[in-house]
Protein backbone atom coordinates (compact mmCIF):
# COMPACT_ATOMS: atom_id res chain seq x y z
CA UNK A 1 0.00 0.00 0.00
CA UNK A 2 1.44 3.40 -1.01
CA UNK A 3 1.46 6.07 1.26
CA UNK A 4 -1.32 7.64 -0.31
CA UNK A 5 -3.78 4.81 -0.18
CA UNK A 6 -3.06 4.64 3.60
CA UNK A 7 -4.23 8.37 4.01
CA UNK A 8 -7.04 7.67 2.00
CA UNK A 9 -7.52 4.86 4.20
CA UNK A 10 -7.56 6.80 7.56
CA UNK A 11 -10.30 9.10 5.93
CA UNK A 12 -8.01 11.87 5.22
CA UNK A 13 -9.64 14.41 2.16
CA UNK A 14 -7.77 14.56 -1.20
CA UNK A 15 -6.22 17.90 -0.28
CA UNK A 16 -5.17 16.40 3.39
CA UNK A 17 -3.21 13.17 1.17
CA UNK A 18 -1.80 15.27 -0.98
CA UNK A 19 -0.76 17.55 1.38
CA UNK A 20 0.98 15.22 3.29
CA UNK A 21 2.31 13.69 0.64
CA UNK A 22 4.16 16.46 -0.22
CA UNK A 23 5.99 17.24 3.09
CA UNK A 24 6.49 13.90 3.50
CA UNK A 25 8.27 13.42 0.57
CA UNK A 26 9.64 16.96 1.25
CA UNK A 27 11.10 15.66 4.78
CA UNK A 28 13.00 12.62 2.77
CA UNK A 29 14.48 14.68 0.59
CA UNK A 30 16.25 16.83 3.49
CA UNK A 31 17.54 13.68 5.04
CA UNK A 32 18.74 13.01 1.60
CA UNK A 33 21.38 15.74 2.08
CA UNK A 34 23.45 13.74 4.68
CA UNK A 35 22.96 10.51 3.36
CA UNK A 36 20.15 9.47 6.37
CA UNK A 37 18.09 7.06 5.35
CA UNK A 38 14.10 7.56 6.30
CA UNK A 39 13.68 3.87 8.23
CA UNK A 40 16.65 5.22 10.11
CA UNK A 41 15.80 8.93 10.99
CA UNK A 42 14.63 9.45 14.70
CA UNK A 43 13.51 12.12 16.70
CA UNK A 44 16.80 14.24 16.57
CA UNK A 45 15.99 14.29 13.22
CA UNK A 46 12.65 15.44 13.07
CA UNK A 47 13.55 18.06 15.74
CA UNK A 48 16.74 19.56 13.45
CA UNK A 49 14.07 19.55 10.53
CA UNK A 50 11.82 21.67 12.50
CA UNK A 51 14.07 24.05 13.66
CA UNK A 52 15.32 24.41 9.98
CA UNK A 53 12.08 25.41 9.07
CA UNK A 54 12.08 27.71 11.79
CA UNK A 55 14.94 29.54 10.60
CA UNK A 56 13.45 29.41 7.03
CA UNK A 57 10.52 31.92 8.86
CA UNK A 58 7.66 28.56 8.37
CA UNK A 59 5.14 29.65 11.31
CA UNK A 60 4.45 27.31 13.96
CA UNK A 61 0.87 26.26 12.25
CA UNK A 62 3.21 25.67 9.41
CA UNK A 63 6.14 23.94 10.88
CA UNK A 64 3.14 22.10 13.07
CA UNK A 65 1.00 20.58 9.93
CA UNK A 66 4.29 18.96 8.63
CA UNK A 67 4.81 17.36 11.97
CA UNK A 68 1.90 16.05 12.20
CA UNK A 69 2.81 14.94 8.10
CA UNK A 70 5.77 13.13 9.43
CA UNK A 71 4.11 11.60 12.38
CA UNK A 72 1.20 10.22 10.00
CA UNK A 73 4.49 8.74 7.57
CA UNK A 74 6.22 6.94 10.71
CA UNK A 75 2.56 5.26 11.37
CA UNK A 76 2.94 3.82 7.95
CA UNK A 77 6.31 2.79 7.72
CA UNK A 78 5.20 1.03 11.64
CA UNK A 79 2.38 -0.39 9.67
CA UNK A 80 4.13 -2.05 6.93
CA UNK A 81 7.48 -3.21 9.24
CA UNK A 82 9.92 -0.47 8.69
CA UNK A 83 10.07 0.36 12.03
CA UNK A 84 8.97 -0.54 15.18
CA UNK A 85 7.25 2.54 16.47
CA UNK A 86 6.92 5.80 15.48
CA UNK A 87 9.66 8.03 18.01
CA UNK A 88 7.63 10.98 17.54
CA UNK A 89 3.86 10.10 18.13
CA UNK A 90 3.65 12.41 20.98
CA UNK A 91 5.95 15.65 19.98
CA UNK A 92 4.38 18.65 20.04
CA UNK A 93 5.51 22.27 19.31
CA UNK A 94 5.69 25.08 22.24
CA UNK A 95 2.75 27.69 20.79
CA UNK A 96 0.57 25.51 19.04
CA UNK A 97 -3.09 25.95 20.50
CA UNK A 98 -4.09 22.33 21.67
CA UNK A 99 -7.55 20.79 22.66
CA UNK A 100 -9.14 22.59 25.09
CA UNK A 101 -8.84 20.97 28.60
CA UNK A 102 -11.18 20.87 31.63
CA UNK A 103 -10.85 20.21 35.52
CA UNK A 104 -10.77 16.62 35.34
CA UNK A 105 -13.81 15.41 37.68
CA UNK A 106 -13.12 12.72 40.14
CA UNK A 107 -15.16 9.54 39.59
CA UNK A 108 -16.88 10.42 43.15
CA UNK A 109 -17.75 13.81 41.75
CA UNK A 110 -19.31 12.75 38.30
CA UNK A 111 -21.18 9.90 40.47
CA UNK A 112 -22.45 12.68 42.41
CA UNK A 113 -23.44 14.87 39.81
CA UNK A 114 -25.97 11.96 38.89
CA UNK A 115 -26.79 11.21 42.34
CA UNK A 116 -27.92 14.85 43.16
CA UNK A 117 -29.85 15.05 39.87
CA UNK A 118 -31.54 11.75 40.95
CA UNK A 119 -33.38 13.50 43.48
CA UNK A 120 -35.60 15.10 40.95
CA UNK A 121 -38.95 13.79 39.80
CA UNK A 122 -40.88 15.27 37.31
CA UNK A 123 -40.97 13.05 33.76
CA UNK A 124 -38.62 15.01 32.35
CA UNK A 125 -36.42 15.07 34.70
CA UNK A 126 -36.75 11.01 35.86
CA UNK A 127 -36.13 11.17 31.72
CA UNK A 128 -32.72 13.24 31.91
CA UNK A 129 -31.82 11.09 34.84
CA UNK A 130 -31.21 8.10 32.68
CA UNK A 131 -29.58 10.58 30.23
CA UNK A 132 -26.69 12.03 32.44
CA UNK A 133 -26.30 8.35 33.84
CA UNK A 134 -25.51 7.52 29.88
CA UNK A 135 -23.21 10.38 29.33
CA UNK A 136 -21.29 9.38 33.09
CA UNK A 137 -20.70 6.02 32.26
CA UNK A 138 -20.66 5.36 28.94
CA UNK A 139 -18.87 8.83 28.40
CA UNK A 140 -22.02 9.41 24.91
CA UNK A 141 -22.04 12.95 23.88
CA UNK A 142 -24.99 14.97 23.45
CA UNK A 143 -25.07 14.47 19.77
CA UNK A 144 -25.05 10.66 20.36
CA UNK A 145 -28.24 10.71 23.13
CA UNK A 146 -30.26 12.66 20.28
CA UNK A 147 -29.48 10.08 17.88
CA UNK A 148 -30.29 6.85 19.93
CA UNK A 149 -33.25 4.81 18.87
CA UNK A 150 -35.29 2.58 20.76
CA UNK A 151 -33.74 -0.72 19.16
CA UNK A 152 -30.62 0.46 19.96
CA UNK A 153 -31.35 -0.16 23.91
CA UNK A 154 -30.81 -4.22 24.43
CA UNK A 155 -31.52 -4.67 27.99
CA UNK A 156 -31.50 -8.44 28.14
CA UNK A 157 -27.80 -8.43 26.73
CA UNK A 158 -27.24 -5.26 28.93
CA UNK A 159 -25.61 -3.31 26.43
CA UNK A 160 -26.18 -0.49 24.36
CA UNK A 161 -25.54 0.38 20.66
CA UNK A 162 -23.86 3.69 19.34
CA UNK A 163 -24.28 4.62 16.13
CA UNK A 164 -21.75 5.68 14.02
CA UNK A 165 -21.32 9.01 12.25
CA UNK A 166 -18.97 11.10 10.23
CA UNK A 167 -17.26 12.18 13.11
CA UNK A 168 -17.23 8.93 15.01
CA UNK A 169 -17.57 4.91 15.07
CA UNK A 170 -20.22 3.01 16.13
CA UNK A 171 -19.53 0.51 19.13
CA UNK A 172 -21.42 -1.46 21.63
CA UNK A 173 -20.86 -0.84 24.96
CA UNK A 174 -21.65 -2.64 28.28
CA UNK A 175 -24.33 -1.26 30.80
CA UNK A 176 -24.27 -0.80 34.58
CA UNK A 177 -26.26 -3.01 36.67
CA UNK A 178 -28.19 0.12 37.68
CA UNK A 179 -28.45 1.65 34.80
CA UNK A 180 -30.13 -1.47 33.13
CA UNK A 181 -33.00 -1.40 36.01
CA UNK A 182 -33.39 2.80 35.58
CA UNK A 183 -33.55 1.62 31.82
CA UNK A 184 -36.22 -1.09 31.58
CA UNK A 185 -37.81 1.44 33.64
CA UNK A 186 -37.68 4.37 31.28
CA UNK A 187 -38.73 2.52 28.61
CA UNK A 188 -41.62 0.61 29.78
CA UNK A 189 -42.99 3.31 31.84
CA UNK A 190 -41.89 6.51 31.60
CA UNK A 191 -41.40 6.57 27.82
CA UNK A 192 -45.18 5.25 26.60
CA UNK A 193 -46.06 8.43 28.63
CA UNK A 194 -43.50 10.67 27.19
CA UNK A 195 -44.56 8.95 23.74
CA UNK A 196 -48.08 10.46 24.81
CA UNK A 197 -47.48 13.78 24.71
CA UNK A 198 -46.31 13.70 21.38
CA UNK A 199 -49.90 14.24 19.88
CA UNK A 200 -50.16 10.86 17.70
CA UNK A 201 -46.67 11.53 16.12
CA UNK A 202 -44.82 7.99 16.38
CA UNK A 203 -40.80 8.08 16.65
CA UNK A 204 -38.49 5.67 17.16
CA UNK A 205 -36.20 7.92 19.13
CA UNK A 206 -35.28 6.26 22.74
CA UNK A 207 -35.24 9.85 24.12
CA UNK A 208 -38.30 11.78 23.78
CA UNK A 209 -39.02 16.12 24.15
CA UNK A 210 -42.38 16.39 25.54
CA UNK A 211 -44.70 18.00 24.09
CA UNK A 212 -44.32 18.06 20.43
CA UNK A 213 -47.19 19.38 18.12
CA UNK A 214 -48.66 19.01 15.22
CA UNK A 215 -47.10 17.04 12.45
CA UNK A 216 -46.15 20.07 10.23
CA UNK A 217 -43.98 21.13 13.21
CA UNK A 218 -42.96 18.31 14.24
CA UNK A 219 -39.26 18.16 13.62
CA UNK A 220 -38.76 21.86 13.73
CA UNK A 221 -40.08 21.84 17.19
CA UNK A 222 -38.37 18.30 17.94
CA UNK A 223 -35.10 20.08 17.51
CA UNK A 224 -36.01 22.81 19.35
CA UNK A 225 -36.62 21.03 22.53
CA UNK A 226 -34.22 18.55 22.36
CA UNK A 227 -31.75 21.40 22.74
CA UNK A 228 -33.89 22.74 25.75
CA UNK A 229 -33.43 19.63 27.28
CA UNK A 230 -29.43 20.22 27.28
CA UNK A 231 -29.77 24.04 28.97
CA UNK A 232 -32.42 23.16 31.21
CA UNK A 233 -30.15 19.84 32.35
CA UNK A 234 -26.71 21.56 32.39
CA UNK A 235 -28.26 24.86 34.77
CA UNK A 236 -29.92 22.42 37.23
CA UNK A 237 -27.20 20.33 36.73
CA UNK A 238 -24.50 23.36 37.37
CA UNK A 239 -27.16 25.16 39.92
CA UNK A 240 -26.41 21.83 42.24
CA UNK A 241 -22.85 21.08 41.28
CA UNK A 242 -20.50 24.40 40.90
CA UNK A 243 -17.98 22.08 39.94
CA UNK A 244 -19.27 21.13 36.45
CA UNK A 245 -18.91 23.62 33.32
CA UNK A 246 -20.18 21.30 30.73
CA UNK A 247 -21.12 18.42 29.34
CA UNK A 248 -17.84 18.11 27.69
CA UNK A 249 -16.06 18.13 30.69
CA UNK A 250 -17.79 15.21 31.52
CA UNK A 251 -16.73 13.37 28.68
CA UNK A 252 -13.38 14.89 28.74
CA UNK A 253 -13.36 13.31 32.25
CA UNK A 254 -14.65 10.11 31.68
CA UNK A 255 -12.15 9.37 28.51
CA UNK A 256 -9.45 10.73 30.83
CA UNK A 257 -10.22 7.71 33.36
CA UNK A 258 -10.87 4.99 31.70
CA UNK A 259 -7.37 5.99 30.62
CA UNK A 260 -5.94 4.57 33.94
CA UNK A 261 -7.85 1.35 33.47
CA UNK A 262 -7.53 0.63 29.47
CA UNK A 263 -5.54 0.62 27.13
CA UNK A 264 -5.07 2.90 24.04
CA UNK A 265 -6.89 1.27 21.96
CA UNK A 266 -9.80 -0.32 24.28
CA UNK A 267 -10.69 3.50 25.22
CA UNK A 268 -10.19 4.44 21.74
CA UNK A 269 -13.14 1.73 21.13
CA UNK A 270 -15.39 3.05 23.81
CA UNK A 271 -15.01 6.67 23.07
CA UNK A 272 -15.56 6.66 19.25
CA UNK A 273 -12.89 7.89 18.51
CA UNK A 274 -12.11 7.24 14.66
CA UNK A 275 -8.16 7.77 15.19
CA UNK A 276 -6.53 6.80 17.64
CA UNK A 277 -4.81 10.75 17.73
CA UNK A 278 -7.80 12.03 18.97
CA UNK A 279 -7.86 9.23 22.10
CA UNK A 280 -4.04 10.45 23.28
CA UNK A 281 -5.23 14.11 23.18
CA UNK A 282 -6.65 12.56 26.64
CA UNK A 283 -3.19 12.30 27.72
CA UNK A 284 -2.96 15.38 30.13
CA UNK A 285 -1.13 13.85 32.35
CA UNK A 286 1.46 12.26 30.22
CA UNK A 287 4.93 14.07 30.58
CA UNK A 288 6.86 13.81 27.09
CA UNK A 289 9.78 12.19 27.30
CA UNK A 290 11.04 14.52 24.59
CA UNK A 291 10.07 17.76 26.41
CA UNK A 292 13.59 18.80 26.71
CA UNK A 293 14.88 18.29 23.42
CA UNK A 294 11.37 20.59 22.21
CA UNK A 295 12.65 23.12 24.70
CA UNK A 296 15.96 23.32 22.98
CA UNK A 297 15.22 23.17 19.56
CA UNK A 298 11.97 25.33 19.59
CA UNK A 299 11.59 27.54 22.61
CA UNK A 300 9.54 30.24 22.98
CA UNK A 301 10.34 33.36 21.17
Amino acid sequence: MSFKKYLQAEGKSKSTVERYYTHAIHFISWLDQDNTEIENSAAKEVLAYLNQLQKQGDSNTTRNLKLNAIKHFFNYQVRHGHRSDNPIQHLKLKGIQQKKLYPILSPQELQQLHDDYAKTTTLSQKRNKVILSLMIHQGLTTAEVNALKENDLKLREGTIYIAGSRKSNERTLELKSHQILDLMEYSLQLRPQLLACQANEMTDYLFLAVPMIGKAKAVEKQGRERLQVWKELSKTVKKQNPCFINFKQVRTSVITHWLKHYNLREVQYRAGHRYVSSTEAYLVNQIDDLQADIDKFHPIQ
